[in-house]
C-alpha cells in the first residue's frame, strides 16, 4: 500500500516564511502491491514464446488479454499468459513510425493512434509539407485483430500536434497547453478533465513547474556567498517529489477520470528508481508507484511497457531473465 507524503517541518517556522513554503497536508491515493499476472516465458526454436526484442506497447484488454506489440506486430495472450496468437493489421508498405496512444475499448475493440512523423522531424519542427505528412492515422482493431476501422486525423489548428487518445477520443495538444477534440469513438463524451491534463503536460517545462505548486513537491533554495562576501540565492537546490530527491520527469503516461500518471524518476542512496507520479488534482491526492525493474543481465535498453485501464489500475511489462513478465497495480480509491 502507497502512503501518503506529508511535507515535514525539519526547519525553523521562519525559513518556511522566509523561503515561501507553507506545508499543505496531501490525501491519500492508495494502491495495491505489484500483482505479478503471469511470465511469458522467453522464445526459443521450439515454443511460441516472448520475442526478445520485447515489447514497446502493453494493451490489457476487457477479456483480461494481454496485446504486446513491437515493430507493428502483437503478440496476443490470454489471461493466464497462454500464446494465442501474432497479429499483423498494418499494411507492410505504409509508412510506420511508431504509435503515439493505445487504448481498450469495454466491447473487446483495440484503438490505435499510428504516427505520420517520426519524433526527430518533430522535434526539429521541420516544414511538414516539405518533408513529412502531418497528423496520426486512427485504427481501431476488432476483438480478433482485424481492421475495422482507418482514417486519417490532423489537427486543423497545429497539423504537428501531440496527439493523444483518452477515454475513446482522440486530441491535438498544442504548443501552448490548449488542444483540439478531433475525433471519438463511439459515444464518448469530451473528457472535462483533460484541459488540466493537456495544460500541464504538453512539455517538460509545463509540468516541472506545476509539480512546484503541489504540496508533495518542494525544492530548497541555498544561499552561497560571492568573493565579495555578497550573499545570493541558488534557486536550482535539491527537489524532493513525496519525500524522495527527485531527479527528472520522464513524460505523461495517461489521464484517466481526473488522475494524471506520469513518469519521474528519483535517486535513492545514488541509484535511479523508475516510478510513476500519480496525482488527482480535484481532491489533492497523490502516490508514487515504483517500477519493476528489468534485470541488468537482459541485453536491451528495457524500456517498460506501461498501460493504464479505463478503471485506472496501471499494468507494466517488464524483462526478465525467466521471461516477460506483467504486473498489475490496483486502484483502490
Amino acid at each position: 500500500m502507497l502512503k501518503p507524503f506529508l511535507p515535514a517541518i525539519a526547519c525553523l517556522p521562519c525559513f518556511w516564511m522566509i523561503f515561501g513554503f507553507f506545508p499543505v497536508q496531501a490525501g491519500e491515493l492508495s494502491f495495491s502491491a505489484p500483482l505479478r499476472l503471469t511470465t511469458l516465458s522467453w522464445s526459443d526454436k521450439s515454443n511460441y514464446g516472448f520475442p526478445a526484442k520485447e515489447a514497446q506497447w502493453l494493451v490489457v484488454d476487457s477479456r483480461g488479454r494481454f496485446w504486446l506489440e513491437a515493430d507493428k506486430a502483437f503478440d496476443l495472450y490470454g489471461p493466464g499468459g497462454r500464446y494465442l496468437k501474432e497479429i499483423n493489421p498494418f499494411d507492410e508498405s505504409q509508412d510506420h513510425y511508431g504509435f503515439d496512444s493505445m487504448e481498450a475499448l469495454g466491447d473487446g475493440r483495440i484503438i490505435l493512434l499510428e504516427r505520420l512523423e517520426s519524433r526527430a522531424e518533430q522535434l526539429a519542427g521541420d516544414n511538414f509539407e516539405l518533408r513529412s505528412k502531418p497528423g496520426v492515422r486512427l485504427v481501431v482493431l476488432t476483438p480478433d485483430g482485424k481492421v475495422e476501422m482507418e482514417k486519417e486525423e490532423t489537427d486543423p489548428l497545429q497539423p504537428h500536434s501531440n496527439y493523444v487518445l483518452e477515454s475513446g477520443n482522440v486530441y491535438g495538444i498544442h504548443n501552448d497547453g490548449t488542444y483540439a477534440f478531433l475525433d471519438s469513438i463511439g459515444t464518448s463524451p469530451s473528457d472535462r478533465a483533460f484541459k488540466h491534463f493537456a495544460a500541464i503536460t504538453f512539455s517538460p517545462d509545463s509540468w516541472r513547474n506545476h509539480l512546484k505548486t503541489i504540496p508533495v513537491f518542494r525544492s530548497e533554495s541555498r544561499v552561497y556567498h560571492d568573493i565579495l562576501g555578497k550573499a545570493h540565492v541558488d534557486k536550482d537546490g535539491p527537489s524532493f517529489l513525496m519525500g524522495h530527491s527527485f531527479v527528472e520527469g520522464a513524460g505523461p503516461v495517461a489521464e484517466r477520470d481526473g488522475k494524471i500518471y506520469y513518469r519521474v524518476v528519483y535517486d535513492e542512496n545514488d541509484r535511479f528508481v523508475d516510478s510513476v507520479f500519480v496525482e488527482d488534482s480535484v481532491h489533492r491526492q497523490y502516490a508514487l508507484i515504483n517500477l519493476i525493474n528489468a534485470d541488468p543481465q537482459r541485453r536491451g535498453a528495457h524500456e517498460p511497457a506501461l498501460f493504464v485501464d479505463e478503471k485506472g489500475n496501471m499494468f507494466e511489462g517488464v524483462a526478465k531473465n525467466d521471461g516477460y513478465e506483467i504486473y498489475e497495480w490496483k486502484i483502490l480509491q
